[in-house]
């Protein structure tokens, strides 16, 4: 299994930053700050809208995976709706990400 420390991945965030390859403030920039801290597994299709007559689905699954393959980290993507459906992917993080602060 591949590993990177955070601070090397951080460092490679701000590089991409400043290249304007990724952008402040967008839901993908927000699951990469979720990366730094631990979390997994990500759903990059969800529901917006108010109700149900009213809402839309959203599919950030290519820019989450283009950010990932430049950050030089490995993911599987599955989906596990029952009958296979757009709301079911599910893009797990296979690279550990060690937390320094942790470690000290």
């Amino acid at each position: 299994m591949k590993t990177t420390k955070n601070t090397v991945l951080a460092k490679k965030i701000n590089k991409l930053i400043a290249k304007k390859e990724l952008r402040k403030g967008t839901i993908v920039m927000g699951w990469i700050n979720e990366i730094l801290s631990g979390e997994k597994e990500f759903r990059p299709v969800f529901s917006q809208g108010s109700n149900w007559k009213s809402s839309s689905l959203v599919d950030k699954t290519n820019e989450l995976q283009s950010a990932l393959r430049m950050l030089g980290l490995n993911f599987t993507t599955t989906n596990d709706a029952p009958r296979g459906g757009k709301t079911g992917v599910r893009i797990d993080l296979t690279t550990k990400v060690i937390c320094q602060n942790a470690n000290q």
